[in-house]
């Protein structure tokens, strides 16, 4: 496997490509999946989803010899105090499909709040998940993503230290069914269902327009802290 590596995650490509730019990373899938190579990294997307994410997971650290993982990506908040391109440092994750707790294993950086990790990604205005089935967010839950805890039980389980920084790209009542439908399960825009809901119902072209913009601001940010973490430990272009 070589020497260990900084193992970057995230669920779509999307949100690796400014970092891999940013560390002039090159372009190297692990096993069918879109990764970036630099020096003493790996960047990986794994796939939307915590069932994706866990799979993805388990096919990456199978592969790579990780001396830790880092959980990266976009984010939703339900904390009110939370703005658009707000970095995420939560005290700890929890899994809503099965209650689970866990903890980034990486001590000396302030923290706070919790990140609740669901199986559907929008959520209604007052912040808990659409649908009737869906299970309700854990009390006390600021920030909503789909894949963190996947990421990390499988991190857990192989004894692979794990962190998470995520920025906020949406507040609750942003990302509404339509919107999310849009989305591929590699995080990909279908195109085709975008121009039939504007087409059908045009006020969501708006609402589409500033998710894009409101992302690339998030993206922004945490690429920022992600490259100036990564060089404390001597990961540079």
């Amino acid at each position: 496997m070589g020497d260990p590596e900084v193992v970057v995650l995230a669920a779509m490509a999307r949100e690796l490509r400014p970092l891999a730019r940013a560390l002039r990373m090159r372009a190297d899938p692990v096993g069918g999946l879109p990764a970036w190579r630099g020096r003493g990294i790996v960047a990986v997307a794994v796939g939307v989803g915590p069932e994706r994410a866990s799979a993805g997971t388990a096919h990456v650290l199978g592969q790579v010899r990780a001396r830790r993982v880092l959980v990266v990506g976009v984010a939703g908040a339900l904390d009110p105090a939370l703005e658009v391109g707000d970095l995420v440092r939560p005290e700890a994750v929890v899994d809503v499909r099965t209650a689970r707790v866990l903890v980034a294993s990486r001590g000396g950086i302030p923290r706070s709040g919790v990140l609740a990790t669901v199986d559907q990604i929008f959520l209604r205005g007052d912040g808990q998940a659409a649908g009737t089935s869906a299970p309700p967010l854990p009390d006390g839950a600021t920030v909503v993503d789909m894949e963190t805890a996947a990421i990390a039980a499988v991190a857990d389980a192989r004894g692979v230290g794990w962190d998470v920084v995520r920025a906020i790209s949406d507040v609750a009542g942003t990302l509404t069914p339509d919107v999310a439908a849009l989305l591929s399960p590699d995080g990909r825009v279908r195109l085709s269902a975008a121009v039939r809901l504007v087409l059908r119902h045009p006020p969501a072209a708006g609402r589409l327009v500033r998710l894009g913009v409101d992302t690339n601001r998030a993206l922004k940010a945490m690429t920022g802290a992600v490259v100036r973490e990564l060089a404390a430990e001597g990961v540079r272009p």
